[in-house]
């Protein structure tokens, strides 16, 4: 039987919080003691708007794990005094520390949920991580992009990782941003409309929004991040770009997680490269787009004859030859079948048709650094 998450402990604060506030921030933390007093520190000096914005920070970790690191945070949220609208969660102790199967998609939900009772559902729900600090700017940028652009709902902020390690983990998250830098682009140009990082400390979605995607995935150990944004892009939020707003997540090496930029890190240290994907795999993405969009109204075979070569076995497998039809007769008109078609080919979707081309056709290559 599967395991339940704990129940949301209460939330705590040094001061009294009002009713409401202009947005919430919400911060994962999970044995970063050294790390989270520097993020608070820098979101104090973002001006007087920080005032209006509620910060809930989720103390957690699976009850397996030891306790000493966020223990020690706990009493340091206590007693820190700041300007800050701050409050948190205990979920390191007894009862409320989580099962093993649960982990950052829990606490990143449980922060965004327990905050909502303050805010509007136009409020900006900002996702943020405990080693992650930003710029003096970054609440001015975030307000200013979402008041000259009313109908906002998700998107994300900008980032540039710090340098805190080795020689070799700097060179080795320069060689990874470059790369998570690189695919956006590349995607965008494909005009892939899922051409988005997907970092969590760079999240930002309305409360309306995140409860009409249904929010963080709890059960998910990593990728938490990717998937809630796919929702997003599937209920219908276009992820927008907040160029001006700037996070500086750590470089840290980890292995909590399977995969991601603490991973990466710790692999292109171990190997020294790493292997992006080729400028062809773009292309042809790219150019199944373009069919699929000249070709709305033609049938699957047609448009199976147009694809590049390298993408129809993939296609074929997928059943697109069965798909298409269907998303044409449950779309109203040509716009709204192109939806369907990209909540098909989804963000994991495109993903996967690149790793296909990877293996089957344009081999990953070397990233090499620009200067």
């Amino acid at each position: 039987m599967a395991q339940s998450p704990p129940e949301t402990a209460a939330l705590q604060s040094r001061i009294a919080l009002k009713d409401q506030y202009r947005a919430v921030i919400a911060i994962p933390c999970c044995n970063e003691f050294e790390a989270l007093p520097e993020t608070l520190k820098s979101l104090e000096a973002t001006g007087p708007l920080r005032d209006d914005v509620l910060i809930v920070v989720n103390v957690n970790q699976r009850a397996s794990m030891a306790n000493k690191n966020n223990l020690a945070t706990l009493r340091w949220l206590a007693e820190f005094e700041t300007a800050l609208p701050l409050a948190w969660l205990d979920h390191a102790n007894g009862p409320r520390a989580y099962p093993e199967k649960f982990g950052v998609g829990l606490a990143r939900h449980q922060a965004c949920t327990v905050a909502m009772a303050f805010v509007d559902d136009t409020a900006p729900i900002i996702s943020l991580d405990a080693d992650s600090p930003v710029d003096p700017n970054y609440l001015s940028a975030i307000f200013d992009y979402t008041a000259r652009h009313p109908g906002f709902q998700a998107g994300h902020v900008n980032f540039e990782h710090r340098h805190c390690g080795t020689p070799d983990e700097r060179r080795a998250i320069e060689i990874y941003e470059q790369h998570l830098k690189r695919h956006r682009q590349k995607l965008e140009e494909a005009n892939s409309p899922h051409a988005w990082y997907a970092i969590g400390s760079t999240i930002v979605c309305t409360k309306g929004a995140y409860i009409k995607s249904g929010g963080y995935h709890v059960r998910r150990m990593a990728g938490e991040d990717f998937y809630l944004l796919q929702q997003l892009s599937k209920t219908g939020c276009a992820i927008e770009m907040i160029e001006d707003a700037f996070v500086f997540p750590s470089d840290r090496v980890s292995d909590r997680v399977p995969f991601g930029t603490g991973k990466a890190v710790g692999d292109i240290v171990e190997s020294g490269r790493w292997l992006t994907y080729h400028d062809h795999c773009y292309r042809d993405l790219g150019l199944l787009l373009d069919a699929v969009e000249k070709g709305v109204s033609h049938s699957a075979t047609d448009i199976l004859r147009d694809v590049p070569e390298s993408c129809r076995d993939w296609l074929v497998g997928r059943k697109f030859e069965s798909v298409w039809p269907k998303l044409r007769a449950n779309s109203r008109d040509d716009e709204m079948l192109l939806q369907r078609f990209h909540e098909w080919l989804d963000a994991f979707q495109t993903l996967k048709l690149i790793h296909f081309l990877s293996d089957d056709a344009y081999p990953r290559t070397p990233m090499v650094m620009e200067i």
